[in-house]
């Protein structure tokens, strides 16, 4: 495995965090550092150990230095639930319940790693020299600035022109050369009236943003490209009760044609009945598409309400898997369950960030954010229930166990699939492909895995559904918001930035 950011990186089966997800009526966002882990620490652990974990007289310091009992999540909690007897500290077993111990532990483990905080403004500078992997040289090459700083997802097409969708704005076309086109006439609507956490913050609430854009496996013949994007809408169920009146949406695929410069030939793939809108709005719409090699075509759904994620009448919280025109497939899971949606592939999702079909394996997979705690890479199997809001190995942002809804439910735990993959502390995870092409080979049929706070990408393998493998290719470099590969093999990075979007691509620098 490859070296892991200095100290502490832990694969783990856990849920976790990247967005945060509190919004208030009056639109006051607070970062979730500030929630139960400060606290406790400085209530329980700061006169030893130092107000910045830095150490003190009466204690070591936790963060730049190696633990002498490990720095994984699960040593951190057992050293502080056993404590020390010659060293003086204490077994706070006595003193705190497991879930107070635990969130101690991932504060520990998110200061050791250098990911507190979501951050995307500073320089961004590009590598200049070669990067050495663990078995190719890259180079970063940019391909377009100045586009929009919140983009959403890139496209290359057969002739080397990128489609890319700004999620407020709409979409444009970058030329093989890097020019930028000016926005595509016609496409669906999107509304910038965003609420932000804070100055420095990277998360944004609003409703109606234009999100993946993906294009038909046969595109040279038939032309068809597929937007994702939600509709603001008056009718979209019980609105938010709010002073402030906040709008609501749902998502919506289409498919159309660009031609001249204008979205043409649109036609409605899905759209969901109306349903409850939610404090959440767009930030955890999903809002990603996946093609198969058999003309099937997957979504991603976040979720909508805490309550409707495991009720198959809504569409929310789930992945759906239609015909490429919109026809209701005969073998999905719950076709011949009256009271299910036909579409439903699998339930149980929070916040879904990445979507993927490998096709030499023939499985779905999908990246997503949780609560506090880990962010995970699942194997999207038919009809399987992935947990929320019932079951996660994170926590609420407030400490407490997630198990929203979990008294009033029949599911277990053993009846839920677990991630294949976890990342703790969390590193914001992004969208991920599966390498083709020939520019790196010892990477071929490996995830390439895009990631927002830590800014890195990981490459990974996966075997018979086990993690094998993993390496942070390019590290400290953007927030990585999309990925995609052309027909040479050649990766393309598409990077969030104060200073404007801007397209990346990642080219063989030799021996």
């Amino acid at each position: 495995m490859g070296q892991l950011r200095t100290s502490t990186m832990i694969l783990v089966y856990i849920t976790m965090s990247a967005t945060l997800d509190s919004y208030a009526a009056e639109r006051v966002i607070v970062d979730p550092q500030s929630f139960a882990g400060p606290d406790l620490y400085e209530t329980n652990c700061a006169v030893c150990h130092g107000t910045s974990l830095e150490g003190a007289p009466q204690g070591t310091a936790l963060v730049g230095r190696e633990l002498s009992h490990g720095d994984s999540l699960e040593a951190i909690v057992a050293s502080i639930a056993n404590g020390s007897i010659a060293k003086g500290m204490p077994a706070w077993s006595a003193t705190l319940d497991d879930e107070a111990i635990r969130t101690l532990a991932i504060f520990v483990v998110e200061n050791r790693s250098g990911l507190v905080r979501l951050n995307m403004l500073g320089d961004l500078t590009l590598p200049t020299e070669p990067i050495q992997t663990e078995t190719h040289r890259v180079n970063v090459e940019p391909v377009v600035a100045g586009l929009d700083a919140k983009p959403y997802s890139i496209a290359v097409l057969p002739d080397g022109s990128i489609v890319v969708s700004e999620k407020m704005h709409g979409l444009r076309i970058v030329s093989p050369t890097g020019a930028k086109s000016e926005l595509i006439k016609g496409t669906p609507q999107t509304h910038a009236d965003i609420f932000t956490t804070s100055e420095e913050g990277s998360v944004e609430f609003g409703a109606g943003w234009l999100l993946d854009v993906a294009i038909h496996p046969n595109y040279d013949d038939n032309g068809w490209i597929y937007l994702h994007y939600t509709e603001r809408c008056d009718a979209c169920g019980a609105t938010i009760e709010s002073d402030n009146n906040p709008p609501t949406s749902r998502n919506v695929l289409v498919r159309g044609r660009i031609s001249d410069g204008r979205w043409v030939d649109q036609e409605t793939i899905w759209q969901p009945d109306t349903y409850d809108a939610n404090y959440y709005l767009d930030v955890v719409a999903g809002g990603r598409i996946a093609f198969d090699p058999d003309g099937f075509v997957f979504i991603t759904v976040g979720m909508k309400s805490m309550d409707g994620i495991q009720d198959l009448s809504q569409p929310y919280g789930k992945t759906h898997r239609f015909h490429d025109d919109g026809r209701v497939p005969s073998d999905n899971p719950y076709v011949d369950d009256p009271d299910a949606l036909n579409t439903i592939w699998t339930v149980g999702h929070r916040s879904p960030q990445g979507l993927v079909f490998n096709k030499h394996t023939r499985e779905l997979w999908g990246t997503e954010h949780g609560p506090r705690g880990g962010d995970e890479i699942n194997r999207l199997l038919p009809g399987r229930n992935y947990g929320w809001p019932l079951f996660s190995a994170g926590q609420n942002y407030d400490g407490t166990v997630v198990a929203h809804g979990r008294e009033a439910s029949e599911l277990e735990l053993s009846d839920t699939e677990l991630p294949v993959v976890g990342f703790t502390p969390s590193v914001a995870i992004s969208n991920l492909v599966v390498y083709e092409g020939t520019a790196f080979p010892a990477w071929q049929g490996q995830f390439l895995v895009g990631s927002l706070k830590a800014s890195d990408l990981f490459r990974v393998k996966i075997a018979d559904g086990k993690l094998v493998e993993q390496e942070i290719l390019i590290e400290d470099l953007a927030r990585i918001r999309d990925i995609d590969v052309d027909a040479d093999g050649l990766i393309y990075l598409l990077l969030e930035h104060s200073s404007g979007g801007r397209i990346v691509r990642l080219v063989p620098a030799g021996d």
